[in-house]
């Protein structure tokens, strides 16, 4: 079987030839190499117009990243499309051992390789600071071992292989996309959408330099991926780093969990993130279908949670939940809520939600998303730099980031809504509010725009 490599350039020449001596020197199987160029002026097209081993597009300006692989794809003769960034070198058995994880099931949509500069999920740290240090730790790690295999929920472009079948029934890379960035994140989104699974094959390592087509052609990294990173949340509502920076499996094929924005909830479920007072006292936190206690009064005070806030839901309804991890603010993360304000030491603010923080700039932007500075739970520096740090709330977060989860909102229509599962649940009578515990007055006005690109979900009662 022949495997179709796409190789896009802008300039680089130096890497271009570093990256083809690699494949030539040490690709095991079957292949052709597919050249895309983005408006070179570094003589690449003339160099890769003499290899006879080459097919070359040759753009002349720079039509993007996602619409140069789409070009070379369109060229593609081989059962798999392999997309490879020029700024790469491969080694010892790089193509057989990731073919190995493609092939190991029908299922497996597309596999990625672990690197050094990548996405988290797929970086072990290597002393590959040269090319022959890179060739002698690629000689040992790339060898078939299915038990260092992963499903993830998303892979980097910069190595990504995949039957070129799944190619074309998934559309190649949104061309909204532009330059790059979030493309790949997009592609693989589509892909477990459809049933099939996204795989690192730990056991093959490709060295990547990064980021150096977008340092030398002078594009800014950071504001092309902030405008990448809206036109994500604007297509699927949900911030990407839900599938880059942790590991949900809820996202992956065959699982189900409601509330989750990759789910349309099946029934009108109990509502998540809101407190209840049992008879007996007890103040739990419902989450998921769980009641959670709430460890002691002193965690209660600590949370600055106040009794306004707490649901006079009924102890039957209480009773008929199981019981979750209590919250304690001893056992961080774990005992924490899945989306609460953090403080530090220092004073900064976080928003956290599901695992990530989210720096806050200005008390502004929370203000507007209807979160509140002072109902902020302390945590230590350790605890909060333990987790990993997604976009910052700061500017018009409506379009930076995602609804956010377990707050009241009063539409353009005049309704109430309570967010979850980045969804607005309409609130059906006004006498529900004592029942979970929400106040009328706190509901934040949703923007007409993010309102009628929201889902509705099922009616609270």
């Amino acid at each position: 079987m022949l495997t179709s490599i796409v190789i896009l350039t802008m300039n680089n020449l130096d890497q271009t030839l570093r990256c083809i001596h690699s494949i030539r020197t040490f690709t095991d199987s079957p292949y052709e190499l597919i050249f895309v160029d983005n408006g070179s002026t570094d003589g690449s097209v003339a160099w890769l117009s003499q290899q006879p081993d080459v097919s070359l597009i040759a753009n002349r300006t720079n039509k993007g990243f996602a619409a140069a692989c789409n070009q070379g794809a369109a060229l593609a003769t081989g059962d798999h499309i392999l997309l490879l960034n020029n700024d790469t070198i491969v080694s010892h058995r790089w193509l057989s051992v990731m073919l190995q994880c493609l092939h190991s099931n029908e299922r497996i949509g597309i596999v990625g390789p672990k690197s050094n500069f990548v996405l988290p999920m797929q970086k072990i740290p290597a002393d590959v600071s040269n090319e022959g240090q890179y060739h002698m730790f690629a000689q040992g790690f790339n060898r078939h071992n299915p038990s260092l295999w992963q499903d993830l929920t998303a892979l980097s472009g910069f190595c990504m292989l995949l039957r070129k079948n799944t190619w074309i029934s998934h559309g190649g890379f949104d061309e909204l996309f532009g330059v790059g960035g979030y493309e790949d994140i997009d592609l693989g989104y589509r892909v477990l959408k459809s049933g099939l699974f996204l795989r690192l094959a730990g056991d093959a390592f490709v060295y990547h330099e990064g980021n150096r087509s977008f340092n030398a052609n002078a594009i800014d990294t950071y504001g092309v991926a902030a405008v990448n990173r809206r036109n994500f949340i604007r297509k699927w509502g949900f911030n990407p780093e839900r599938l880059i920076l942790n590991h949900d499996p809820v996202f992956l094929p065959d699982r189900f969990a409601s509330p989750h924005p990759h789910h349309a909830p099946l029934t009108p479920d109990l509502p998540s993130g809101w407190y209840g007072l049992a008879d007996d006292g007890c103040v739990y936190r419902v989450e998921r279908g769980y009641k959670r206690p709430v460890h002691s009064y002193d965690t209660f005070q600590s949370m600055n949670l106040s009794l306004d806030r707490v649901g006079r839901c009924g102890s039957a309804l209480l009773h008929s939940l199981p019981t979750g991890i209590p919250i304690d603010l001893g056992n961080f993360p774990q005992g924490y809520p899945d989306v609460f304000i953090a403080r530090d030491p220092g004073g900064g603010l976080h928003g956290v939600g599901y695992g990530i923080r989210y720096p806050i700039r200005n008390e502004a932007s929370i203000q507007a998303i209807g979160l509140r500075a002072e109902e902020y739970i302390p945590v230590s520096y350790k605890q909060i730099w333990s987790l990993p740090e997604g976009w910052p709330l700061q500017g018009n977060v409506w379009e930076e980031h995602e609804l956010y989860d377990h707050l009241l909102y009063r539409g353009p229509n005049g309704g109430l809504y309570y967010s979850e599962g980045q969804r607005l649940r309409p609130i059906v009578w006004e006498a529900t509010l004592d029942r979970f515990g929400w106040n009328k007055n706190r509901a934040v006005i949703i923007p007409k725009s993010l309102f009628l690109r929201t889902p509705i979900g099922f009616p609270i009662h």
